[in-house]
């Protein structure tokens, strides 16, 4: 048998091209066909919703007290986030440790695209699990009456919304926040090592090692500009709602261009 009768017929790859769309389905894929994405997303919203009702059944805090706050039910998101930070570092960093970013960033060289495709599956589901959980929370303080500053309270009350929208919205950036840092530093242990030292502990920690007139840097630091955000302003910060979200996108936008230039500059 010839050469000639042995060689295949080339695949014709030349219309072939990426689009955002595929990027997109490749992402979300998997997102769900990834055990250990899959059971952090599980875990995130089981914790958050499974907390909550207890706050609101019980119709106090964690701590015990009596909250005079309407959107109080809201008051343990930041566990959610927390595992979703997680969640973000293990869908960035775990492609390095599989060796699959390789197949990705040859399936679109333009590399990109593929970040920005995982960070938006990751924030969409996220925001539509987190106003999911924020809906259903509110109507179980209607059913129970247990907070009674919510009691009758629409949830379009500006009272009651601003805290609603700033707490739900909270999930959705740790998923991004972990998407950074695991492209930032292409490690899970590091990412969360990271992220537990200089982001969760650091604020209680800076500020005793920190000459005094730099102590309020604190103040400006991912989860000081959260409390202020989804606490409609109640946290006690110098800044407000607005200063705290531009705060959130800084360090965004700071954490992010220096993980975008990383990918972009070095070898995978």
């Amino acid at each position: 048998m010839s050469a000639t009768a042995l060689a295949r017929p080339a695949v014709d790859l030349t219309g072939a091209r990426i689009t955002a769309a595929g990027l997109l389905r490749s992402e979300w894929t998997k997102l769900w066909s990834v055990r250990s994405l899959r059971l952090t997303l599980a875990t995130a919203f089981v914790l958050l919703l499974g907390l909550s009702t207890y706050v609101v059944v019980e119709g106090r805090m964690l701590s015990g007290e009596v909250s005079e706050i309407p959107f109080s039910f809201t008051g343990v998101y930041p566990v959610g986030m927390l595992a979703l930070v997680v969640l973000g570092v293990l869908a960035m960093a775990g492609e390095y440790a599989a060796g699959t970013i390789r197949t990705s960033l040859v399936a679109a060289p333009g590399r990109t695209g593929v970040v920005v495709a995982k960070a938006a599956v990751l924030v969409g589901v996220t925001t539509a699990l987190g106003v999911l959980s924020s809906v259903l929370l509110y109507g179980l303080v209607q059913v129970t009456g247990t907070v009674p500053a919510a009691q009758g309270m629409s949830l379009l009350d500006p009272a009651m919304l601003g805290g609603v929208v700033g707490s739900t919205l909270m999930l959705p950036f740790g998923a991004l926040f972990g998407v950074v840092l695991g492209l930032l530093v292409r490690s899970a242990a590091g990412a969360v090592t990271l992220y537990f030292t200089v982001f969760q502990m650091g604020p209680q920690v800076f500020p005793v090692l920190l000459p005094e007139p730099l102590a309020g840097v604190v103040d400006y630091m991912p989860l000081q500009a959260m409390d202020v955000v989804r606490t409609a302003g109640l946290s006690g910060e110098a800044y407000g709602v607005g200063t705290g979200v531009v705060v959130l996108a800084a360090w965004i936008l700071v954490l992010g261009g220096a993980a975008w230039w990383l990918l972009r500059s070095r070898d995978v």
